[in-house]
């Protein structure tokens, strides 16, 4: 908080209206002067010597603070100034009173004891609050718009002034606390001595969880939300529950305001990590009813799965048996609105089917697709284990189905006679995604081109297959 910011007098206009209103003044003093007009001379001098006064500090004021204040960069708190200024208006006006009138009010304050006193007890809880104000602006324990809690509530400092500070809180609500009860109680001020904030949440994990892999998941969501990552994200095994294993998470901000925001991000996040990989977050143990998975669920859940896996070109080569035993190999994910499922550039061997939901392929930053149920993607990685050429997030809730390279590789090396026929409807696929996007459509290609760039990419493709899966 510096000098600019609080007396501001640094504007030319108001330079210029204290410069003619002191060569007003010394106009009127002139004038007085000369013609002796019949008028009270010690009330025109009062005037006049009040005019010059007011507009003289006021232009010393701004040149104070322009060629010093601000050119030194010194930080100078509003409420010094202020009281500053009063007291020379104060000895300015018994002046003028002493001179011109012969008043002096000197004696009247320093000797009425009684006067003193009433005037004292009245004015206890301002002048404790004006005290207080001084000693906030000089220890400057916070600044305007940092973040500080006084007794459990957090707010925002907007305004610190003679006799309050005011507070914005959470819930928009305006806070005004006066300063003696700031400096009697214990402030925390998060934005001192540096901006930056730890945010500690508790999560519990079952047992049957190793604790290495709890951590992993837990880092890799915290590293993908508004956190910093330098200082990184900290997980640390804290406790053992009765019903589970407690983790505190510490990650770094830099804006307190979105510590609750962040905080619903991550927790949030994790529910769906947590899906995807199989951790569970145990219930309180109360009494135990065990609910058996009726041959209905599980039937329907499978014919789901046959059907997704029929619907599919690549895996139509394989006999309706093998189709069964790939349907068994998927494994559901759950995904939350926003999540990354993958980003452009990843190396991967998984393949998805969405069950449920949709999702937003991009590539550079343009979204090119939107997928719902039943569409699926990433099956040049699983089968070729290429680099993604496309981001793919969830657009809202979804539930997806996925495979990946160590399920399938079973499935593949039992059945190497499907790798010709695989190969040739990925060729297919990219020949037609290429003449999609670059518009080949346009300089058409003859059949024999065609034919020739078909026989290329196949064979690279079925290369890379064999390669992929350690096929002999």
């Amino acid at each position: 908080m510096d000098m600019k910011d609080n007396i501001r007098p640094g504007r030319s206009s108001s330079l210029i209206f204290y410069v003619l209103l002191s060569l007003l003044g010394a106009a009127i003093g002139v004038y007085v002067y000369i013609n002796k007009p019949p008028v009270d001379i010690k009330i025109t001098n009062a005037f006049v010597y009040s005019i010059l006064f007011y507009s003289i500090f006021k232009i010393a004021d701004y040149f104070f603070s322009k060629l010093y204040i601000e050119k030194e960069k010194i930080a100078i708190p509003k409420l010094i100034h202020d009281i500053v200024t009063a007291i020379i208006y104060a000895i300015a006006l018994f002046a003028i009173l002493k001179i011109q009138f012969g008043i002096d009010l000197t004696p009247i304050i320093t000797t009425s004891a009684v006067f003193s006193m009433v005037i004292g007890l009245a004015l206890q809880d301002t002048l404790t609050n004006l005290i207080a104000g001084v000693v906030l602006h000089i220890e400057n324990p916070f600044r305007i718009n940092d973040w500080i809690r006084v007794k459990d509530i957090d707010g925002k400092v907007i305004e610190i002034n003679w006799r309050t500070t005011k507070l914005l809180t959470r819930d928009n609500d305006y806070l005004v606390i006066p300063n003696g009860n700031i400096v009697k109680d214990t402030i925390l001020s998060v934005n001192y001595p540096t901006p930056y904030h730890v945010i500690s949440l508790y999560v519990g994990v079952d047992y049957d969880t190793p604790p290495n892999k709890v951590k992993q998941v837990i880092a890799s969501v915290c590293l993908k939300t508004h956190a910093l990552q330098n200082p990184p994200p900290e997980v640390r095994l804290i406790k053992y529950n009765d019903s589970s294993i407690e983790y505190e998470i510490r990650l770094w901000i830099n804006d307190y305001g979105l510590k609750p925001t962040i905080s619903s991000i991550i927790m949030t996040k994790l529910w769906y990590a947590f899906k995807r990989e199989n951790i569970k977050i145990p219930y309180p143990i109360r009494d135990v009813y065990c609910h058996p998975v009726t041959s209905a669920d599980t039937n329907e859940e499978s014919e789901q799965k046959n059907l997704a896996v029929q619907r599919i070109e690549f895996f139509s080569v394989f006999p309706e048996d093998v189709q069964k035993e790939i349907a068994s190999l998927l494994t559901q994910k759950h995904y939350g609105k926003g999540e990354s499922i993958f980003e452009e550039g990843d190396e991967g061997d998984s393949f998805y089917v969405i069950r449920r939901g949709r999702v937003s392929v991009t590539v550079g930053g343009t979204e090119v697709a939107v997928l719902k149920r039943g569409d699926f993607f990433g099956e040049i990685s699983l089968f070729t284990g290429g680099i993604r050429t496309a981001s793919v997030t969830a657009k809202e809730d979804a539930l997806i189905l996925a495979l990946d390279k160590d399920s399938f590789s079973k499935v593949i090396m039992e059945n190497e006679s499907a790798v010709e026929s695989i190969s040739a409807i990925i060729t297919r696929r990219e020949i037609e995604n290429e003449q999609l996007a670059q518009k080949i459509s346009e300089q058409a290609l003859s059949e024999e081109q065609l034919n020739a760039q078909f026989a290329s990419k196949k064979s690279k493709i079925f290369l890379k297959i064999r390669e992929f899966f350690n096929l002999s």
